[in-house]
């Protein structure tokens, strides 16, 4: 779901004032889809100063939109999204940043407690993207805090985690990855995000500086554009067999922007790394539902055929 709840400000920022309906996830589920991701920017929604007290209004909307895909039968991962004061202000600021959002994560777990939100429904996201002043030690230690703090203080020991890598979430970010004791295949996922090649994926991205120059990049799936790919994602598996790992390998983001990407090439694209994905045993998370990457064109009120189709080839 996204730029909804993680817009900057106020949902239906990115959106041209749309906001998520219940009808979304209905038509989600309809279409065989299972579980959905439901980004967030809570710190655009929390007091600057401790005890960093989260906007109940805002608590109150995001708790909507979980039951509202509860209601759906959809397995829901939600998430710290956009958190980019603490990646984009300097190293001095980090500990700070780095007790706001314990403080974020401690009132995620009252408001969502595993009574009423089951571990079999309700995954929680630690922190999407990390980079910037978030380097990979910098990381391990927000995981090693957030961990105890989810786990053992707040007594949510079944809640399954949710764990991506430092430098934005890629593939590389696997080797820096250093999990506590803790983590074990029967309480964690790892998710990587898969873009690749970028140039192809963000063309035309406005947000993207220099991408007007890659508009009119092909993805043909020729042998040699497909080596590369599954290079990488053999690479997930190889780490993935290391010792005491064996994690799920969520596949957390992954898609093309579709303002100038030919819609037979993003077809072709997104067709490959599903399947690619699934041969690998790993699950998926298309970015996104209903905005530039978007599977569904809500102005219209149909699927993009050709990411559905890519997505859910039997549908």
């Amino acid at each position: 779901m996204g730029n909804y709840l993680e817009a900057a400000g106020y949902e239906g920022a990115w959106s041209g004032g749309r906001l998520i309906e219940q009808e979304d996830f209905i038509r989600i589920r309809s279409r065989g889809l299972t579980s959905v991701r439901i980004p967030v920017r809570w710190s655009d929604h929390a007091l600057k100063e401790a005890p960093y007290t989260i906007d109940p209004l805002f608590m109150a909307r995001v708790k909507q939109v979980v039951q509202w895909a509860f209601a759906a039968q959809l397995k829901v991962v939600l998430n710290v999204h956009h958190y980019e004061e603490m990646m984009n202000q300097s190293k001095l600021e980090l500990p700070k940043h780095r007790q706001r959002l314990s403080s974020i994560w401690s009132q995620i777990c009252d408001a969502f407690p595993l009574e009423s939100y089951p571990a079999d429904s309700l995954v929680f996201e630690l922190l999407n993207e990390p980079n910037g002043a978030v380097g990979y030690d910098d990381w391990n230690g927000i995981i090693a805090e957030l961990t105890e703090l989810i786990w053992r203080e707040k007594a949510q020991d079944k809640r399954k985690l949710m764990i991506g890598t430092a430098n934005w979430g890629g593939v590389s970010g696997l080797y820096k990855l250093r999990l506590p004791e803790s983590c074990t295949s029967e309480n964690t996922i790892i998710t990587v995000h898969f873009y690749e090649p970028f140039q192809f994926t963000h063309q035309g991205a406005e947000w993207v500086q220099g991408s007007d120059r890659w508009i009119g990049t092909r993805w043909l799936g020729s042998p040699q554009e497909k080596k590369g790919l599954q290079t990488l994602l053999d690479g997930v598996q190889a780490w993935n067999r290391g010792q005491g790992r064996n994690f799920e390998i969520f596949l957390g983001e992954f898609g093309s922007y579709g303002k100038y990407a030919k819609p037979q090439d993003r077809k072709a694209w997104t067709s490959f790394i599903v399947s690619e994905a699934e041969k690998r045993g790993m699950s998926w998370a298309y970015w996104e539902y209903s905005q530039g990457f978007g599977a569904y064109n809500p102005e219209s009120g149909q699927w993009r055929d050709e990411i559905l189709q890519a997505l859910l080839p039997d549908s």
